[in-house]
């Protein structure tokens, strides 16, 4: 079969992982799902790299700079020592937001948190978050500080799963899952209208569901 398109692939990779799935959920698995949460092991995954970066914490950094006042370099202790909020998601892919999706009790750090810290440049327009992986995506500085927008470290009560952007990623509820930056390690303020991986190959840049 000639897979034309990244929907096309997605959906071959979800008919095989599904079936597996299927049949390993354990009963604590299900008792999780019934909560309205999706279990770890039932996460969809699409990434931009086939590596999965092996992030240590002792030496984790997230730099934040750009056109900004005050530039960070925040350890992962950083993030855990600064005020955190939960979030009810649904994490969804364009590609097929109905199979393609997770639903997740996020906690993190209001982006907007940060943002107020650093005191962007009345001109910057967005920012742009970097994984380790060189993954990047795009927000609109506008969407960035609405208060439900979070830099993420846990997931479901949990740290993140190693594959699911350990220790730190972006989580933008109402948006897209090619927003949600994986093993995020940098946040960069730009007035320049930056477009992130998906964004440059023609995804919209506002990326609403």
């Amino acid at each position: 079969m000639r897979l034309t398109n990244r929907r096309d692939f997605l959906k071959l990779l979800l008919i095989s992982s599904s079936l597996l799935v299927l049949g390993r959920l354990s009963i604590s698995e299900m008792q999780h799902a019934q909560n309205g949460l999706t279990p770890f092991g039932s996460w969809y995954v699409v990434q931009y790299s086939q590596i999965v970066p092996d992030i240590m914490l002792n030496n984790y950094v997230l730099t934040v700079d750009g056109e900004i006042e005050n530039p960070l370099k925040l350890t992962y202790q950083d993030l855990l020592n600064m005020p955190s909020i939960e979030v009810k998601d649904t994490i969804q892919c364009v590609s097929d937001p109905y199979f393609l999706r997770a639903n997740v009790l996020w906690k993190g750090i209001p982006l907007s948190y940060v943002i107020d810290m650093v005191k962007p440049k009345s001109n910057v327009i967005k920012v742009v978050g970097y994984g380790a992986d060189g993954y990047t995506a795009d927000l609109p500085i506008e969407k960035a500080k609405e208060p439900n927008v979070l830099i993420a470290y846990m997931a479901d009560d949990k740290p993140l799963p190693q594959v699911h952007g350990y220790p730190v990623r972006l989580v933008v509820p109402g948006w897209w899952g090619y927003t949600y930056v994986k093993w995020l390690v940098r946040l960069h303020f730009t007035s320049k209208n930056i477009l992130g991986y998906w964004e440059s190959l023609g995804y919209p840049d506002y990326a609403k569901k």
